[in-house]
């Protein structure tokens, strides 16, 4: 007897509920691809209609990482900012490692774009696939979030990265040095405060820009998550060294409280 779509996707949703609720025993990943083994090429197509071949990117010698996460996933939220500050701090897909974020369900777009702006920060958002049911049933994944790093000999170099409190636990899952930092083309600093971008970036902690306030009334400070921090009027100079080192967002607003531009800043230890 075939089983209704409704009721397989039902049952899919359950099992990946009790997959992320109940501990995993040490070792005990259910991936068809352990730690080593050589990951067969792979073909999808993201929300954008941008396709993306394992191999291909592998012959260029790029890494991989993966993430497979459902919508509903609370894990999954939690973590989807530092993924996608991963992705921005990496180049955006442009440097040594492609990011993919692959959902187990078929959802829209719209959902897809509404989860992304509501979890990923004020990153750039990586691609999603939808639909990816197949691929996940291919590499075996049992749990969400599943974030699993492919090398350039397309070998499984992690295929359970967990757990996932910040954007260095991902960047640890590397071989030491084998990626670099690289400013992203399409990220929210790079495109929407060209015309007031404060420098140096990395800094110890002060900032200057030459340029005017176009149209700023205030400077706002926030963390990774989005929680305001500092609230100063419009200055040409700004000092964050108070704050820990790590990555802030500096956004432009104006006289009404609407958004005008952000950027993205790496705070340095002050050595």
């Amino acid at each position: 007897m075939r089983m209704g779509t409704g009721f397989m996707r039902t049952l899919l949703r359950l099992l990946l509920f009790l997959g992320v609720a109940c501990p995993r025993p040490a070792h005990g990943q259910a991936y068809y691809y352990p730690n080593g083994s050589t990951v067969a090429d792979f073909t999808v197509v993201d929300i954008d209609g941008q396709t993306h071949q394992l191999y291909n990117y592998t012959a260029q010698g790029k890494y991989v990482l993966m993430d497979f996460f459902t919508l509903w996933c609370e894990p999954c939220q939690n973590t989807a900012t530092y993924f996608a500050e991963f992705y921005q701090t990496y180049g955006c897909n442009g440097g040594d490692v492609i990011c993919i974020s692959l959902d187990y369900d078929t959802n829209t777009a719209a959902d897809i774009e509404a989860y992304s702006d509501a979890y990923c920060g004020p990153w750039a958002h990586p691609p999603v696939v939808s639909g990816a049911l197949a691929l996940t049933d291919i590499f075996g994944v049992g749990t969400a979030p599943n974030y699993c790093l492919i090398g350039p000999d397309n070998t499984m170099i992690n295929n359970f990265i967990w757990t996932v409190t910040s954007m260095g636990d991902l960047a640890a899952a590397f071989p030491a040095n084998s990626v670099a930092p690289l400013a992203c083309g399409v990220g929210v600093d790079e495109g929407t405060m060209r015309s007031a971008a404060f420098y140096p970036n990395p800094t110890t902690g002060p900032l200057s820009t030459q340029a005017q306030s176009s149209g700023a009334a205030r400077i706002h400070v926030c963390d990774v998550h989005g929680v305001l921090l500092r609230s100063l009027m419009w200055q040409r100079t700004v000092d964050i060294s108070a704050l820990p080192s790590g990555f802030y967002t500096i956004s432009l607003i104006g006289a009404s409280g609407e958004v005008l531009g952000h950027q993205r800043i790496l705070l340095l230890p002050d050595r």
